[in-house]
Order: C-alpha cells, then sequence, then structure tokens
C-alpha cells in the first residue's frame, strides 16, 4: 500500500468509528467494551485522544523534531466532532508532507511513516470493531487492513504486549493461514523467534489477530503472558 492508501484506510475507520458514536443515545454511550473498564464514551475519547495526539507527531516529523508530542486532555468534548478534526489534522500533516519523512516521534518510540500509519490503522481498525460490539453486533469481523497491519508488526507487536510469566522457557506460537510468529520467554525475558518447547495455538486469521489483542477466550499461558491492546 502507497502512503495515501495508508492515509485513507486510517482516516476511514476513523471517520467510521465517529459516524456510529453519533448515531448512538447518551445513555448507549454508557455501555461496556470489550476494553476492560471503559464504557463506550471512554472509548471514544481514548480514539480523539490518539487521533489528533498522533497526527500531532506528524506535524512534528514535518519540522523535524524529535520531539513526540505529549498528554492530551479533553474535557466534555464533542467526541464525533473531536475525532474528525483529529482526522483533518493528519490529512493536513501530508498535505504539506515533506519530500522525504524523517521518523514520526510518537509516544511510543520513533517510527517510519508507514509503520506510523499501520499503527494507525491498527489502532482505529481494532476500536471500530470494539464499538461495533459493544453497541450489539456479535459477529463483527476485523477488516482485512486491520489484520495486515497486525500481522504486518507481528512479533514485534507480540513482544510489546508480552509481560513476563511465572514459567520455565517456552515459545509461544501463533499461526494463521497468512502468518505464523513466534516468541520465547527465556526464562528472564521475552525474545523473537523460536527457542524453546513450542505452545502452539492455531486458528484463522480473524482468530489469531482477535487472540493477539486479547479479544477473544485465550488459554492460560497467553492470558498470563500477553496484555490486551
Amino acid at each position: 500500500m502507497t502512503l495515501s492508501d495508508l492515509l485513507a484506510t486510517a482516516a476511514r475507520d476513523a471517520l467510521a468509528f465517529a459516524d456510529l458514536l453519533e448515531c448512538l443515545a447518551p445513555a448507549q454511550r454508557q455501555a461496556p467494551t470489550p476494553c476492560a473498564g471503559w464504557t463506550i464514551d471512554d472509548l471514544a475519547t481514548h480514539v480523539a485522544v490518539v487521533c489528533f495526539r498522533d497526527a500531532e507527531a506528524f506535524h512534528r516529523a514535518r519540522i523535524q523534531t524529535s520531539t513526540p508530542p505529549g498528554e492530551l486532555t479533553l474535557v466534555n468534548p464533542d467526541l464525533p466532532d473531536a475525532i474528525r478534526l483529529g482526522v483533518a489534522h493528519l490529512r493536513a500533516a501530508f498535505d504539506q508532507a515533506p519530500d522525504r519523512w524523517p521518523v514520526i516521534p510518537t509516544p511510543f518510540g520513533e517510527f517510519p511513516v508507514a509503520a506510523a500509519l499501520r499503527s494507525l490503522i491498527l489502532e482505529f481498525g481494532v476500536h471500530l470493531d470494539d464499538l461495533k460490539i459493544a453497541r450489539g453486533d456479535r459477529r463483527p469481523t476485523l477488516s482485512p487492513a486491520t489484520v495486515d497491519a497486525l500481522f504486518g508488526f507481528g512479533e514485534l507487536f507480540l513482544l510489546r504486549q508480552a509481560q513476563p510469566v511465572e514459567s520455565r522457557p517456552v515459545t509461544l506460537r501463533l499461526t494463521a493461514p497468512s502468518k505464523s510468529m513466534a516468541i520465547t520467554w527465556t526464562g528472564t525475558h521475552w525474545v523473537a523467534g523460536a527457542g524453546a518447547d513450542e505452545h502452539r495455538v492455531e486458528g484463522s486469521d480473524d482468530t489469531i489477530a482477535r487472540l493477539m489483542l486479547r479479544r477473544v477466550a485465550a488459554d492460560d499461558l497467553v492470558a498470563a503472558a500477553i496484555r490486551p491492546l
């Protein structure tokens, strides 16, 4: 995908989230979501913050600063409008794009521009799915673009979400038709790739993606090792 394709995909999912949110009554927006402890309004606030804050990171890259944007607090905003403003801010960065993008100073580290956009596709695609589930859709499917973004990060995503476990060395391997990923607990820390007896989990692309995000039931090792997004 070109940068224009990646930008369009991220913007599409963020705007779809805003449109769906706007259709909900205030009482509906207090419903729980797949993000533990968050209501729909909590989730929407998070999406609005990420949208505007990460858009700012692209603008900072344009002036070649390595300082990432800080925390952003929204006080009683019109959340659908805040998300749309964030998308406009993101698009504006690309309307004034440099001839060659430097790395993007996101709050989670510096990323090449395509990887930073894929992070937004992942963020907005996953939370659009969370919103659909929270409003009662029990048979949603992560978009192909969201799954591609997640699998594109692959083991790096698993390492980012991994946490220490009480276990002997073990390799956790997740296998879908389009991707197989493995990380290994050495007994003290996690590393990419295989290196110990394998604990294998197989499933469809959607199932393995949801398992990586901790949006479906997980066995004991996955539940202990991988934090939900």
